[in-house]
C-alpha cells in the first residue's frame, strides 16, 4: 500500500477531494437513503459541477463501490483493533467476543457507515452490477469476515467448539450481530428491552454454546474481554 507521505502533491489533492465527495455522499445517504443519492444531488452537495464529479467517479456504481469499500475498511479496522487489544494468550472464544464487541462499537461510533451496510444488505436489488466495481467489494467482505472465521476456527482447533463448518458459523454470527444492531432505532423507544450491548453478548454466547462450547468456558472468556473494557483503544469502549 502506498503511504500518504510517498504520494505526490497532485495525488494527495485528488485523495482529499475524493474524501470530501465521499463524505458528502454519506451525508446524503444518511438523510435520504440510497434512493436519495444521485450524481446531480451529490455534485451540488460537494460543490462540484457534474462533469467535474465524473472525473473522480465515472458512474454511480463506481461511487457506491468506493463508499462500501470505505465502510468495510472502517468495520475491519474496528474488528482488528478490538481483537488486538487482547493478549496473545487470550483463549480463542475471548477473541470471538472481542470481535463482536468491535462490531458493536463500529455500529455505535459510525452510525452512517453501519447504516449504509445495512441498506446494501437489505436491498434485494444488485446495487453494484459492474464486475470491475463489485470484485474489490467482494474481496473486502471476505477479508473482513476472515477475522471472525479465524477466531472460530482457532476455538474449534483448541477443542472449545465441536467440529463444524467454519464458514457457516461465521455467516451465522455475523448475521446475528447485524440483525441485532439494526434494531438501534427501535432501541431508543424501548431501552429497557432492547439493550444492544447485552443482546450482542447474549446472541454471541448462545451461538457458541449451541456449537458445543461449555457455558462456563464461554463465560470465562467473556470475563476476560470485560476486564479489558477500560484498556480498549479509543472508540471501542
Amino acid at each position: 500500500m502506498v503511504q500518504e507521505s510517498d504520494k505526490s502533491p497532485r495525488e494527495r489533492r485528488r485523495g482529499a477531494n475524493e474524501g470530501r465527495i465521499l463524505d458528502a455522499a454519506m451525508r446524503i445517504i444518511g438523510e435520504a437513503g440510497l434512493e436519495g443519492l444521485s450524481m446531480a444531488r451529490l455534485a451540488e452537495a460537494a460543490d462540484y459541477t457534474p462533469g467535474a464529479l465524473y472525473r473522480y467517479f465515472p458512474s454511480k456504481d463506481a461511487l457506491l463501490a468506493r463508499l462500501v469499500l470505505h465502510v468495510l475498511g472502517e468495520a475491519q479496522e474496528f474488528l482488528t483493533r478490538a481483537a488486538g487489544a487482547l493478549p496473545e494468550s487470550a483463549p480463542p472464544l475471548a477473541r470471538v467476543f472481542a470481535l463482536a464487541q468491535g462490531y458493536r462499537a463500529f455500529a455505535r461510533q459510525k452510525p452512517n457507515s453501519f447504516g449504509l451496510l445495512a441498506m446494501t444488505m437489505a436491498d434485494p436489488r444488485v446495487l453494484i452490477p459492474g464486475v470491475s466495481e463489485a470484485a474489490p467489494v467482494t474481496a473486502r467482505v471476505i477479508t473482513t469476515l476472515e477475522l471472525i472465521a479465524s477466531a472460530l476456527g482457532a476455538a474449534e482447533a483448541a477443542g472449545q467448539l465441536e467440529p463444524g463448518d467454519v464458514a457457516e458459523r461465521t455467516l451465522c454470527l455475523f448475521a446475528t450481530l447485524q440483525g441485532l444492531l439494526q434494531l438501534h432505532k427501535q432501541a431508543r423507544f424501548a431501552p429497557n428491552v432492547l439493550q444492544l450491548d447485552e443482546l450482542t453478548v447474549m446472541g454471541t454466547r448462545a451461538l457458541l454454546i449451541g456449537w458445543g462450547a461449555r457455558a462456563r468456558t464461554v463465560d470465562a472468556a467473556l470475563v476476560k474481554v470485560a476486564a479489558l473494557s477500560n484498556s480498549l483503544p479509543q472508540g471501542l469502549q
